[in-house]
């Protein structure tokens, strides 16, 4: 039997923009509190899973959703 590997691709949570402006790679855009509530949810679906690695933007948005994981390898 072979090993299997899983990728999963997920993207930060809602980002607190009551503006509305396209924000990109601009800093400053933070998670929302609804979006700090999706990256629990993610913390916690990946806590019960064998997560070998972590890689996250250098968006300060993804970091905020990786720092609940384990150690992030960010680029």
């Amino acid at each position: 039997m072979s090993d299997t590997t899983i990728v999963h691709l997920l993207r930060h949570g809602e980002v607190d923009n009551p503006s509305g402006l396209i924000y990109g790679r601009l800093p400053g855009y933070h998670l929302s509190a609804n979006g700090r509530l999706m990256a629990a949810a993610a913390a916690d679906y990946f806590a019960e899973r064998p997560v070998v690695a972590l890689f996250s933007s250098p968006l300060e948005r993804a970091h905020e959703e990786s720092l609940r994981g384990p150690e992030v390898r960010r680029g």
